[in-house]
């Protein structure tokens, strides 16, 4: 019954991570797509495509975090084929994850404050939260660090 289990979820994990890729390959040709098509058209105007731009480098940001997931899945779950053994593999890889998240977020916060601050001021609040939010993100992080280093040392 184990070897089905570890069949099957070596299966699912290759899938995962190949589904993964192909829709960050598809999110960056959009984003392409998108730049290109507005920077060509020969009747929008200059707002029009810093807007598109803007869109597209979010899509290209999107597309970098699942990069990421896709890379994080595949090095931990199909070439490692093992258990996380030491409280160091597990906290070394709990902090890979983690500041992928924290760097698209901030990003993406970024991105959206060029874009809201251009034309709806009001706005700006949702990407500050957003930047915010990963910001509270990165602290936890540096604290569960901090914290596990300590157990990590005492229990040595």
């Amino acid at each position: 019954m184990k070897k089905v289990y570890e069949t099957v979820a070596l299966g699912y994990f290759a899938l995962a991570t190949t589904t993964l890729l192909l829709s960050a390959i598809l999110l960056v040709s959009f984003a392409v797509w998108e730049v290109a098509a507005s920077v060509f058209a020969s009747d929008a105007e200059i707002v029009d495509r810093v807007r598109s731009l803007l869109d597209g480098i979010g899509l290209m940001i999107i597309g970098f975090a699942v990069v990421e997931a896709a890379t994080f899945i595949a090095e931990e779950e199909l070439f490692r084929k093992r258990e996380l053994r030491s409280t160091r593999e597990s906290r070394r890889s709990i902090t890979k994850f983690i500041t992928i998240i924290v760097i698209a977020a901030s990003l993406e916060a970024l991105v959206m404050v060029f874009k809201t601050s251009r034309e709806q001021i009001p706005e700006v609040i949702y990407p500050a939260a957003l930047f915010a939010s990963a910001m509270v993100a990165l602290v936890a992080l540096g604290l569960y660090q901090w914290l596990s280093s300590r157990v990590e040392r005492e229990s040595d």
